[in-house]
């Protein structure tokens, strides 16, 4: 589950590379396709994960947890992303961000404990 989701992680930095490529607008618009599709799979990954892991005593407050800290740091990546984009370059903060999404990727597929977490059932 996780480690599918890592995958769709990574995908989302097909759309920040693009854009900070200057690419055409057609290959600016696939890459927000896959972009999005990336990141709309590492949700449904993520929510499984979280529904079949976590014992359901507690699922309410470990999801909500999961959700209020998701959204807390928003404004402030909202509120820092203008002036650094001023400040290093709106491409060179677009590129940075497409990295940065891969490094994120590789880091979550480097915890063994999501490379080898296994579906409840026992599918992979």
């Amino acid at each position: 589950q996780l480690r599918a989701g890592a995958v769709g992680v990574a995908l989302f930095a097909v759309f920040p590379f693009a854009v900070g490529s200057g690419l055409p607008v057609p290959v600016i618009a696939a890459g927000a396709v896959v972009g999005g599709l990336g990141m709309a799979f590492w949700g449904v990954m993520w929510a499984t994960s979280i529904q079949t892991q976590v014992p359901h005593e507690v699922l309410n407050r470990v999801y909500a947890y999961d959700i209020a800290g998701s959204i807390a740091f928003l404004p402030v990546g909202e509120a820092l992303a203008g002036p650094a984009a001023e400040l290093f370059g709106r491409r060179s903060m677009l590129l940075a961000g497409a990295v940065c999404t891969v490094v994120v990727s590789v880091a979550l597929l480097s915890v063994p404990a999501i490379r080898r977490l296994r579906r409840v059932d026992g599918r992979d």
